[in-house]
Formats: C-alpha cells, structure tokens, sequence
C-alpha cells in the first residue's frame, strides 16, 4: 500500500505523473532518468520552502547512481546556490539475507570542501532498508557536524526512518528531517518494496548492475572537477 504525503496542489499531477513513470515496467531509460530529475527538482523546491529559503553552508551528498538526475534536480531547484557536493559509490553485502543484515562500504567518493556546514543533505531514489544511507552519514556527520540534516528521497519505506534514527546517537538522530512524496508498507519475496521504484534502479537508470554502475563517473561530477 503507497500514501502520498507533501504533495504541494500546484505541482500536484507532474509530481504524481513522475512517480507513477518510475514504477511503469513500458518507461524508457530516458522516461526513467527524466522523471528522477523532474522528482528532484520538487524535492529541492519543497526543502528550500520548508527551511525559509535558509539553508546557509550546505552540502548535498548522494550515491554515484543518482547524482545525475535526482540530485541534479535537486541542485536546480535549490534558492541555496553554493552547495558543497559529496558522492559515494557504495558496493552492497549481504551478512545474513533470512535476517537482511546488510553492508554498504564505500568504495570510493568524491567530497568537496565545505567549511561551518549548517545543512547537511543526503538525497536518495528509495529509502529501504537505510544501509547505504547509515554509511554515507556516517563518513560525514562527524566531520562537518551540521546544525540540520535532511533525508531526501521520492519514496520511503514505512519503516525507514525509525530504523535510521535507531543508528545514531540522540545528538545526532535528533537532528534529522524527512522529506518523501511516498511512503510504501510492502515488500514482496526478495525484499523490494512494492511498488518501490519500480524494481532495481541501476539498470534502469541505463546503467547495468550493482558493479558496472560503479564504474561511472557522473556527468555532475566531471563538470565541477574540470
């Protein structure tokens, strides 16, 4: 079962057109990527309005697979235009699948500089199981200790973000907001959620399994490294 939440009326059908495009088996790459990048830009436009257009130093942190739709979105919506970027490429282990223990090391990233960092963003196509989101934290909030810190993504699943609170420490879970469109109650046998978006995001981003995508190098990336 899908609830959708902070839908704004004004952007109402686009936003739901897009979510409905990424869990459509008939979408193209290219419908696919496109409707990530249209689901980023609300997203952005929705944090920007929930924070007053105040989000001062910021960094925006992401996996390697989203920087150059969803996150790219965001990044064009945001009032806040200086914005740190901080993308990982996370592998995915399985410790003990009956119990979904799972493992995301990083394998290498890209992190910008950014100095007395005030919001800390970290924008995801679904939030799961929180693992590759534990890690992307973790590496981060030590380091740049922000005052606020948003979770983003297009679909949570319902039990996401207690989970993610549940792995820090009060001084740091107290600080997290979340901003979806879609909270989803089901998974089926593998442990998708249903209807999630729309199965594994990888190949259909156009950018084959779990270890071919982190061989890419994302366009975001490359244009603010020449």
């Amino acid at each position: 079962m899908r609830t959708y939440v902070n839908i704004p009326n004004d952007n109402k059908h686009s936003i739901i057109n897009s979510m409905l495009a990424l869990i459509d088996s008939h979408t193209s790459v290219e419908g696919y990527r496109d409707a990530f990048y249209q689901l980023g830009k609300a997203l952005g436009l929705l944090l920007s309005h929930q924070m007053h257009d105040k989000l001062g130093n910021t960094m925006l942190a992401c996996a390697s697979e989203d920087a150059d739709w969803l996150v790219h979105g965001v990044l064009n919506s945001l009032t806040q235009k200086k914005v740190s970027l901080a993308v990982f490429w996370n592998e995915r282990l399985s410790f003990d699948a009956e119990k979904k223990i799972e493992y995301s090391p990083i394998v290498k990233s890209y992190i910008e500089p950014i100095h007395n960092c005030e919001t800390l963003i970290l924008v995801k196509s679904i939030i799961s199981t929180s693992c590759v989101v534990k890690t992307q934290l973790t590496r981060l909030v030590n380091e740049i200790t922000p005052k606020y810190i948003f979770v983003v993504s297009p679909v949570m699943y319902k039990d996401a973000e207690s989970n993610l609170k549940m792995e820090f420490p009060e001084d740091i879970s107290n600080k997290f907001n979340f901003l979806t469109f879609a909270i989803d109650t089901e998974r089926d046998e593998h442990g998708q959620v249903i209807p999630g978006i729309g199965g594994m995001v990888y190949p259909k981003l156009g950018l084959g399994d779990i270890h071919e995508k982190n061989r890419y190098i994302p366009h975001l990336v490359r244009e603010r490294t020449k």
